[in-house]
């Protein structure tokens, strides 16, 4: 009898087991296109996550918009859930949540990626992590972000800022970058993402400002004819993760998570660099003219206002504490 109620019990937890260790799915959202390296980082998380925790975690990535058309709507998608993961940049979540993420955006303070990537790595890149916190996300690290940012434009080049002047450029919702056009003699248009490939394809507006990166993965290569390397800014991006979902995984499935972040901003900074080479020959194949713009002074000599804006925006001490960073860090 009691042989039969060990067997019993052995078998009645067999059936248990499998039930306790289900397998974990996170969604990971871009709104990018599969040849960005905001996506090809992500399918790398994928790969990474899934063989770290055995088959523990199952990762579904959505990219091209398919879950969140913009980086806002993909913070709302962490607060209320549908979004698990994502890599997301700081200016983005600064200009509609919390302006303090707006401070690493000072335009024309960085030489180069690297450098950016310096500052970020610092003790204050780590603090602007801590500003996701209330917006429900857990930040872990920096990634490649989309790169410089550049002018693209089917009207003429733009070598000096009065080629700007008449034209109407899409910017994105963020204060700094509409001020920068602003300073350049544009007409900027704040727009969200989903709407300006039509924008652009129709004819709304004259431009935008975009990196190589994006300029190739969501095909404005073939809706416009100049770009030029103006390289005003480059916002960094941060990965993260839903803090609630976050918090209700196991320990080792956390520590899955943490390792797999590491790997997947580093694999996002090697694919940024890889992808702005290949975008530019790709741009230059469609007939793109590619302009490298051959003295940056007169743009960064309009953009100095928008130094003083920052600072209203996110705060001197925050802003000072990034220029500090930048000039320690200068090579």
């Amino acid at each position: 009898m009691v042989l039969r109620f060990a067997l019993v019990a052995v078998v009645v937890l067999g059936l248990v087991g499998p039930a306790l260790a289900q397998t974990v799915t996170l969604k990971l959202a871009t709104i990018v296109g599969n040849d960005n390296p905001f996506t090809t980082s992500a399918y790398k998380f994928k790969e990474i996550a899934e063989a770290k925790s055995g088959g523990k975690i199952k990762v579904e990535v959505y990219p091209a918009g398919q879950l969140a058309k913009n980086e806002i709507v993909v913070l709302e998608g962490m607060q209320l859930g549908t979004v698990d993961i994502a890599a997301v940049s700081l200016p983005s979540a600064g200009g509609k949540f919390d302006p303090k993420l707006l401070a690493p955006d000072v335009p024309f303070l960085y030489q180069n990626r690297e450098h950016v990537w310096r500052v970020m790595d610092s003790a204050v890149g780590k603090d602007m992590l801590k500003y996701f916190d209330p917006l429900g996300a857990k930040g872990f690290c920096y990634g490649g972000g989309f790169g410089f940012r550049g002018v693209l434009s089917n009207k003429r080049p733009v070598m000096v800022p009065d080629d700007l002047k008449g034209q109407t450029i899409r910017v994105p919702p963020i204060p700094t970058l509409v001020e920068v056009f602003k300073q350049f003699g544009a007409n900027p248009v704040p727009m969200i993402w989903g709407e300006v490939y039509m924008a652009v394809r129709q004819g709304t507006v004259d431009g935008l400002e975009l990196p190589v990166t994006t300029v190739v993965s969501d095909k404005f290569h073939e809706i416009t004819k100049y770009y030029s390397k103006t390289q005003h800014s480059y916002p960094a991006a941060a990965w993260l993760m839903a803090k609630a979902r976050y918090e209700g995984l196991p320990p080792d499935l956390k520590k899955v998570i943490d390792e797999t972040m590491t790997a997947s901003c580093a694999q996002h900074r090697q694919d940024e660099l890889k992808a702005e080479v290949e975008g530019l020959a790709a741009m230059k194949a469609k007939g793109v003219q590619v302009n490298d713009v051959r003295d940056l002074r007169l743009f960064q000599e309009r953009a100095q206002p928008v130094w003083k804006f920052l600072e209203q925006k996110a705060g001197k001490e925050l802003v000072d504490r990034v220029i500090a960073e930048a000039k320690a860090t200068a090579k």
